[in-house]
């Protein structure tokens, strides 16, 4: 048996979980590792809010105990993984990121972490989030400011900005996160990662509700695309609970094999655009994606072709349409208690109370509308190209508007412009890293067709070929 290798934080998921099955790493080294890591790192990140060392030392000795009989435990053998607040593990807080659930424990496993269980992971700990998911800025009422590892003034993203922080960190190889307007992708685009957000119900709910929004998608903060294909190899597919839940997919990671993420790629139309619902991405934050898809294009052999992108803006639709199915399981726990919630959360309370049904019946039809647009759009293009986010990180507390272009904008124009379009229209959308503006991650985003996911996968593998990044922000490395 070797030791855990000295770097090992700085080693991706696979190889971390490769190296456990074949018994070359225990799993409960490589747990002592991380829980070092949280106890050294998190401090000054504030990215980890539970720890439950106990229970993760019993499942790390368990898939220790089933290597030493010859068995296989699963693809994720002993990797010890982040998960996201507001995805329920069976004994840990169940918060939501809220002071309202402050003592709520949660009685089950979500789907998704059941199924990481059954493919040999660890669940360690929990990572920060905002409030329900509800801002691209981590900072709450119940757990503080989460900052970004490669700078602390400034946000790691949201609401999956603890699952980012604390794999650009080194601290977690792979962690949970979730993406109803961006928050996989922002996050990931913030902290120098690959952060997928796949096509509406590959990844089923439950137990409980589904979301009638028909936005939010779990998935993997990543370093690779290798690792964010072992992690949804491991998780996608139906759930009884869920009725817009999808068949299981091919595997995606043998797709990404030498050559194999060219050869997938070659030939297809793809689009460009840093302008999308009337905004525009600051133009040094522009001109880094449009370099990294450049260098994409031409590694993989993919034709550029000059078409408009005219989407209608869908912050309307895509907020009101949120805020409905999160009130229909919250409004009543809140009712009492909106001095505890963020503004935000307030206002989506105030929204639903005071609603009209014009302006619900006109929210339905724009998500029509989009849902046209992107359509034509897809019938002339294979794949879309942006960049993530309109501006690198903003200040960590984060902030409610921000300076865009010279203009005074929302957040959802400063962070998610580029991102909720395509949770809107359930398609499968990527941020690959792009260098950095001002010392700060960017990222370029990758949007595929439905069911087209592999394309996206496929996309950050080339890029990773021709453009490595960094694996750890650097403070970190």
């Amino acid at each position: 048996m070797s030791a855990l290798p000295e770097r090992f934080w700085a080693d991706d998921a696979w190889v971390l979980a490769d190296a456990v099955r074949a018994g070359s790493v225990r799993a409960v080294d490589l747990l002592d590792g991380v829980l070092d890591r949280i106890a050294t790192v998190d401090p000054a990140l504030n990215a980890v809010c539970f720890v439950d060392p106990a229970g993760a030392r019993a499942a790390a000795e368990a898939v220790d105990a089933r290597i030493a009989r010859g068995e296989d435990p699963g693809p994720l053998a002993g990797l010890p993984i982040g998960v996201k607040e507001l995805t329920p593990v069976a004994g840990w807080p169940e918060t939501h990121a809220s002071l309202v659930y402050a003592d709520r424990v949660a009685a089950h496993d979500d789907t998704e972490t059941a199924r990481l269980r059954a493919g040999g992971a660890v669940l360690a700990a929990q990572t920060t989030a905002s409030e329900h998911g509800s801002v691209s800025f981590t900072n709450t009422p119940l757990h503080g400011v989460t900052r970004n590892p490669w700078s602390l003034d400034h946000t790691p993203g949201g609401s999956s900005g603890g699952a980012a922080a604390a794999v650009a960190a080194g601290i977690f190889p792979v962690a949970t996160a979730g993406d109803g307007g961006g928050s996989i992708r922002i996050p990931a685009a913030y902290c120098g990662l690959l952060g997928m957000k796949v096509t509406y119900g590959l990844i089923g709910r439950g137990p409980g509700p589904f979301n009638s929004s028909l936005t939010p998608v779990r998935g993997p903060m990543a370093r690779s695309p290798r690792d964010a294909a072992r992690y949804l190899d491991v998780v996608t597919g139906p759930t009884l609970t869920d009725p817009t839940s999808l068949p299981k997919p091919a595997a995606f990671e043998p797709g990404l094999g030498s050559g194999a993420a060219q050869e997938g790629l070659r030939g297809l139309r793809v689009a460009w655009t840093d302008a999308l619902g009337g905004f525009a991405a600051e133009p040094a934050v522009a001109a880094a994606a449009r370099e990294t898809a450049e260098a994409l294009v031409d590694a993989a052999g993919m034709e550029w072709v000059d078409v408009a992108v005219d989407f209608p803006r869908p912050g309307m639709s895509w907020g009101l349409l949120s805020s409905l199915d999160d009130m229909a399981w919250h409004m009543d726990a809140i009712a009492d208690r909106l001095d505890d919630v963020t503004p935000v959360y307030r206002l989506a309370y105030e929204s639903v109370r005071a609603m009209r049904p014009d302006v619900l019946l006109k929210a339905i039809r724009r998500r029509a509308e989009l849902c046209a647009a992107s359509a034509a759009l897809f019938e002339a293009v294979d794949l879309l190209l942006t960049p993530t986010t309109p501006t690198p990180a903003f200040a960590a507390e984060g902030a409610l508007t921000g300076t865009l272009n010279g203009e005074e904008v929302t957040l959802f124009g400063l962070s998610a412009a580029f991102t909720a379009p395509f949770n809107v229209t359930g398609q499968p959308a990527c941020s690959i890293p792009a260098g950095t503006v001002a010392g700060l991650p960017v990222g370029l985003q990758v949007v595929a067709p439905r069911h087209h996911d592999a394309h996206c996968l496929a996309a950050g593998a080339v890029v990773e070929a021709v453009r490595p990044w960094p694996r750890l922000a650097p403070p970190h490395d």
